[in-house]
């Protein structure tokens, strides 16, 4: 592979492993605070989208790593 491509390649995947990682942090927040506060369907539907988000940013990773 092209070593300017793979820079690029590495520089994304580093990018989305961050953000996947400030989602987890997002989430573990929220997940404290649901333990105090179980009915909170706020906070539940929150927990939910961020996880959502989450695997959307893995499949992406997966996608660009199987391109290359």
């Amino acid at each position: 592979m092209n070593p300017y491509k793979q820079l690029q390649l590495n520089k994304e995947l580093e990018a989305i492993a961050k953000k996947r990682i400030e989602i987890h942090k997002k989430r573990i927040k929220l997940s404290e605070v649901l333990e105090r506060d179980f009915d909170n369907k706020d906070l539940q539907n929150r927990i939910i989208e961020l996880e959502e988000e989450s695997q959307k940013l893995k499949k992406k990773s997966e996608a660009l790593q199987n391109n290359f």
